[in-house]
């Protein structure tokens, strides 16, 4: 059974102060696994077998870079598909390209921590649901994607 990608945003979005504050603290996703409150929010879930688990943490690591860093817009005429992270990075103009290529370079687990940095810097308005099957699946082609969706967004430069 697939995670509901959006009931676990609004989990993390009710979750109070203390236990948002915990799960903020951790420098690594791994980290996450020592903490009560984690197994807590993540419970309605259920515990998923140990593919998925890295998934989850994933998700639960990039989300607890802090309440409303990460602003999920539902679909638009504009956006059919939604908001992609890539896009979305572009669009907050916080973000440059070299940043996203580090990224793209980084090994687990520096890759999460490095786009939890991004995304507290940039503070993204984007389809949360993407962004979360993104990592669900995250591998080279997902990173791929990512900065090709940045790069194809950015304003593009003219010629004087």
């Amino acid at each position: 059974m697939p995670l509901d990608a959006l009931a676990l945003y609004h989990a993390w979005n009710a979750l109070d102060n203390a236990a948002s504050a915990q799960l903020r603290r951790v420098s690594e996703p791994d980290e996450l696994k020592d903490i009560p409150a984690f197994y807590r929010l993540v419970q309605p879930f259920g515990w998923p077998e140990p593919k998925m688990q890295r998934a989850l943490l994933r998700m639960v690591f990039c989300l607890s870079a802090g309440k409303n860093v990460i602003q999920h817009t539902d679909k638009s005429e504009k956006h059919p598909n939604g908001i992609s992270l890539g896009k979305a990075l572009a669009e907050s103009g916080k973000i440059n390209e070299r940043r996203v290529y580090q990224l793209l370079r980084a090994e687990w687990p520096n890759d999460m921590v490095q786009l939890r940095r991004l995304l507290t810097h940039a503070e993204p308005k984007l389809y949360w649901p993407l962004l979360a099957e993104q990592l669900a699946w995250w591998n080279q082609q997902s990173r791929r994607e990512l900065l090709e969706n940045f790069v194809l967004a950015l304003p593009s430069k003219k010629n004087t």
